[in-house]
């Protein structure tokens, strides 16, 4: 049993042992890399990925203004002295709700007024119609009270439009987002009150220059992002693409469109778009620090059979982290990501595989 039991406690110790070599070895070669420039024969350390190829979407950067898909600015289509104030910017309001009092008493008789004479000349206008399939008027007279319904119909209409302006009444569901009046204001006809948005769904517009846009057919999804939440981003979808250069600039307006269902977002913040703009499918993409400067041209280091092996490049866009390649590597050879700036065309190196 003694013999049994010292086997397996020396099993256990040779297996312990060659792990402890294996993780020391590995540690060592780690330390040799951190440490020093070369290896014991020499050599170059440097690190190396596998050039891969795969799809490398193509973004742009802008910045624009979000707002409310949704929105409208209330006036006082007849002034008049603000009388009572309901609402205050970030209220929650509802469509057909009243945010104010613009001498509405007048507002309310002239259109109760209008709707009484809209509804007395429309029942003139049919009793009539009535007469003339008996033979006991004339045309002339019916098109003449039809004249005097449409004409109070009108009427009524810009009664309405009074009133509404009187009361400050919201279009839609959604939440003040800015009150450009005070009580006891007096106020010229056509003076704005209220401006009320919808917000559960917001857009924002950025202008994309020619150079960025030429030969776009369709554009893709967008990410965005702000600096007041520098944790989190929205996907947002392009609704709109200008066929037309913007009158304001050389640019094209794009507008995107994000959710904002919890309300997190204000009307009026600043969002950096990251737009995109073509897809370049099965690409070669590489790590941009991988590239160096030589004669003025980008390049980089491959490693063929131990030596460092210097490659031209023809490069196209690049993201924040990697770059397109269009010309100098095909897929598949060792890149030179750590420890490029040491080696030279033909350099001797030892390369360790980046995990």
């Amino acid at each position: 049993m003694a013999r049994r039991v010292l086997y397996l406690c020396m099993t256990a110790g040779i297996g312990l042992l060659v792990l402890l070599s294996g993780c020391a070895r590995q540690d060592a070669a780690a330390a040799q890399f951190n440490g020093a420039a070369t290896d014991d024969d020499g050599r170059i350390l440097v690190r190396v990925v596998e050039v891969q190829r795969s799809d490398f979407v193509e973004y742009g950067r802008y910045f624009g203004e979000v707002r409310g898909i949704r929105q409208a600015t209330l006036q006082s289509v007849s002034g008049g002295t603000v009388e009572e104030l309901h609402a205050q910017p970030g209220d929650p309001v509802r469509r057909g709700q009243s945010l104010a009092r613009i001498e509405a008493e007048r507002a309310e008789t002239g259109w109760q007024t209008a709707r009484l004479a809209e509804q007395l000349a429309h029942e003139d206008y049919q009793r009539e119609s009535q007469f003339l399939e008996q033979g006991l008027t004339s045309r002339q007279r019916v098109d003449q009270l039809r004249l005097q319904w449409l004409r109070s119909r009108s009427n009524r209409i810009d009664a309405e439009a009074v009133r509404e302006g009187a009361l400050a009444i919201s279009p839609l569901d959604g939440i003040v987002t800015a009150r450009h009046v005070e009580l006891y204001d007096e106020l010229v006809p056509g003076a704005p009150t209220y401006s009320v948005a919808d917000l559960s769904r917001m857009k924002v517009t950025v202008g994309v220059p020619e150079a960025d846009i030429a030969g776009v057919r369709r554009l893709g999804d967008a990410r965005i992002s702000f600096v007041s939440f520098p944790d989190r981003s929205w996907s947002g979808e392009t609704t709109s693409f200008a066929r037309r250069r913007s009158e304001r600039g050389l640019t094209f307006d794009v507008e995107i469109e994000l959710d904002n269902s919890d309300g997190t977002l204000l009307a009026g913040q600043t969002a950096r778009v990251e737009l995109a703009l073509r897809t370049h499918p099965n690409s070669v993409q590489i790590p941009s620090r991988a590239i160096v400067t030589r004669a003025g041209q980008p390049a980089v280091f491959v490693v063929e059979e131990g030596v460092a092996v210097q490659r031209p490049l023809r490069t196209g866009p690049s993201d924040t982290s990697h770059t397109l390649v269009l010309e100098g590597l095909g897929g598949n050879e060792l890149l030179v990501v750590e420890g490029m700036n040491r080696v030279t065309d033909g350099s001797p190196v030892r390369s360790v595989v980046r995990e």
